[in-house]
């Protein structure tokens, strides 16, 4: 995007950075909005394949208004949709996962997920990178639409718990924890704020770090591309981060993710030569940073279900009898895409305004705060806290 604002928009150099950062902006301001609405509707109309697609929708149409256009205005307009995509999606495809695993084993399962996610995320500047420094920019979004098509048929593929139950009866492997009711709304403003900031300081990155290595190591579009993959790459361990989970708790397992997160961001401040040590050294960092977020995703996501259970257990009709998966996870998804939306200010605008050092040091001390309320989080599950189909799988 760096690239083709200046070149198909007619953005000058110097404020493509700007630019960039407002894009994203506009991307998560709308999925932010988006999420809590698309969760509503995905409880109360009792399936999630039509959100599901309707997300596909939104993302063939910005790509079609990405590839035409030659206009900041237009480019606003496709991030928009964009980000509205991106919310049906992600609300829709936990909501989906949540209701067909067993809870015992929701942080594994949302670490598939989640590794999918950053996967996607990340892998999206690489591809994008490589493909436009071989075929240019109509390659790029060609690659995007051959994606776009893949997808649709995996969507049309996904068979539903609801449609499966049809066919296979299967017991109600639920959790009661029972926590008592202040607790719950602590944990869940602990874990939305947790959200927010990894959103901040991933897409803070998003928004800063091309610029970075293009102005250190005078590396072209490709090369700022291949710079996410040490960040991404720790994502495949995302299913083991979710065991560790569901093994020791969302406690111990978000507060060290925290504790972790902050000293790596500030040494991110030693590089600064264009050198292979110094190459070395950040991508070793950004490895590290990576996994800090990548290690508390899960453990975030399951508190939030948790407290979806326990306010299900003591009182089954607090959700109108159709439960609130989806809206806990749309209020998840608004919670980091409201990061994603303050990302590119605290990265970009400090970086562009203060330079690159204060903004990694306000990432860690940004994250060294976080991981304080961390320790109200809830624990491992004890063996009086699972229920007896649990307990015994003969039963039923």
């Amino acid at each position: 995007m760096p690239s083709a604002l200046v070149l198909r928009a007619g953005v000058s150099f110097e404020d493509r950075e700007f630019w960039n950062s407002s894009l994203l902006i506009s991307e998560a301001v709308a999925a932010l909005i988006c999420s809590p609405i698309f969760g509503y509707l995905l409880d109360v109309s009792g399936t999630r394949q039509g959100p599901y697609l309707a997300g596909l929708i939104l993302l063939f149409g910005s790509m079609i208004i990405f590839t035409a256009s030659n206009s900041i205005l237009w480019y606003t307009v496709a991030r928009i949709l964009q980000g509205g995509a991106t919310a049906m999606v992600t609300v829709a495809g936990f909501a989906i996962v949540t209701d067909a695993v067993d809870k015992r084993h929701l942080g594994q399962m949302l670490g598939y997920i989640g590794t999918a996610m950053t996967l996607g995320f990340v892998s999206g500047p690489v591809l994008g990178g490589v493909v436009y420094s071989i075929g240019g920019f109509y390659a790029a979004f060609g690659m995007a639409f051959a994606i776009i098509a893949l997808d649709l048929v995996l969507r049309l593929a996904v068979i539903e718990k609801k449609v499966a139950e049809r066919w296979v009866s299967s017991p109600d492997n639920g959790v009661v924890s029972r926590r008592d009711h202040d607790h719950n709304h602590q944990s869940v403003l602990i874990a939305l704020w947790a959200v927010i900031v990894s959103a901040i300081v991933a897409s803070a990155f998003d928004a800063t770090l091309t610029i970075f290595v293009e102005t250190i190591f005078h590396w072209d579009v490709l090369g700022a591309g291949l710079i996410f993959i040490p960040g991404a790459s720790v994502a495949i361990l995302q299913p083991l981060f979710g065991y560790l989970t569901d093994r020791l708790g969302s406690r111990i397992i978000a507060f060290s993710s925290f504790v972790i997160l902050s000293p790596t961001l500030v040494l991110l401040r030693f590089v600064e030569e264009n050198t292979f040590q110094h190459k070395a050294i950040l991508c070793v960092i950004l490895a590290t940073v990576g996994m800090c977020i990548d290690l508390g995703e899960p453990a975030l996501l399951v508190e939030l279900q948790k407290v979806l259970d326990d306010m299900e257990a003591e009182d089954p009709s607090v959700f109108g009898g159709q439960g609130a998966v989806g809206q806990a996870f749309g209020l998840q998804s608004m919670a980091h895409f409201g990061g994603f939306a303050l990302g590119p200010m605290i990265g970009g605008f400090v970086s562009f305004h203060y330079g690159w050092d204060v903004m990694t040091l306000s990432l860690g001390l940004l994250s060294l705060v976080t991981a304080v309320p961390m320790m109200w989080l809830s624990g491992p599950i004890k063996d009086d806290q699972i229920s007896e189909t649990e307990r015994d799988p003969l039963i039923n």
